[in-house]
């Protein structure tokens, strides 16, 4: 099973994709994490990533399956035994300027079904928090500009 949220950010995808390729930056819009361990600049596809865990010392293995710059981000997040996720993110041009975030979960393993609410609430906090955090940071960058 395949759930989505998609938001708007008047950020144009070059600017998500700031934000979005740099895993040392994603505790800023994911709550549950406080860190990543392994990133050294930009994602890239064959990276294995260790997201830390905020409220514990666990880390979750995270492997970058598919990078295209300013469009699309798939992660398969082995969040604990018996559960990963698939995590794709895609950035799309808005005709009324800005972009659409687009977040997808798919789940997988004997505990997906369970997981399958809390999983999707979290995304939908974390796309919420991308498109609010990007909207704020390209504000800035037009009132720099201006």
């Amino acid at each position: 099973m395949r759930l989505a949220h998609r938001v708007p950010t008047s950020a144009t995808p070059a600017q998500v994709w700031e934000l979005l390729s740099d895993p040392r930056a994603w505790p800023t819009v994911v709550v549950s994490l406080r860190g990543v361990r392994g990133a050294h600049g930009r994602v890239a596809a064959g990276q294995r990533l260790m997201a830390l865990a905020r409220f514990s010392l666990v880390a979750i293995p995270v492997d970058v399956v598919e990078v295209v710059p300013e469009q699309r981000l798939v992660l398969l997040v082995h969040t604990a035994p018996g559960l990963r996720e698939q995590l794709t993110f895609e950035l799309t041009q808005s005709v009324r300027g800005g972009s659409d975030i687009a977040v997808s979960l798919v789940l997988d393993g004997p505990l997906a079904r369970p997981a399958l609410l809390p999983m999707w609430l979290a995304h939908g906090l974390t796309a919420r928090l991308l498109a609010a955090r990007t909207d704020r940071l390209a504000r800035q960058l037009r009132r720099q500009a201006a």
